[in-house]
């Protein structure tokens, strides 16, 4: 009778040691998978960020440019004004200032329509908790 409970106990070890293995050998894939799904994350957010700094610079750009087209529009307007004489020539000013606006606006409005705003990067989906067992 002792033989049979000693192989049994050692038989009730050896499946604990092994069924213990396979749970580490789990836990190892499972701090893998979640290492490799983190280093992903952050190479997607890394894309991400270097695509908005560059939508902001082309967006800040269009703008820049924009703002400095409108100024030399007022000041060649104010320069042409002050050497304006007559009612045609001062009309003449107000309607190349006029003309230029609209112009820099039109370009303005089609190089901001032709930038692209990156997408954010998707989050991954929490994992689901399993129940656990209460008995």
């Amino acid at each position: 009778m002792k033989f049979s409970i000693q192989k049994s106990t050692a038989l009730a070890i050896a499946l604990t040691l092994l069924c213990a293995g396979s749970s580490a050998v789990a836990a190892d894939r499972s701090v893998t998978d979640t290492k490799a799904a983190a280093t992903e994350r952050a190479a997607t957010q890394a894309i991400f960020q270097s695509q908005m700094s560059t939508y902001i610079a082309a967006t800040r750009a269009i703008r820049d440019t924009h703002r400095a087209t409108a100024a030399k529009a007022l000041a060649d307007f104010q320069s042409a004004l002050s050497l304006a004489t007559t009612d045609l020539e001062i009309e003449a000013a107000k309607n190349a200032r006029k003309a230029s606006r609209v112009a820099a606006d039109e370009i303005a409005k089609s190089a901001l329509g032709a930038l692209v705003k990156p997408l954010k990067p998707v989050k991954p989906a929490k994992p689901s908790q399993q129940a656990q067992p209460t008995a």
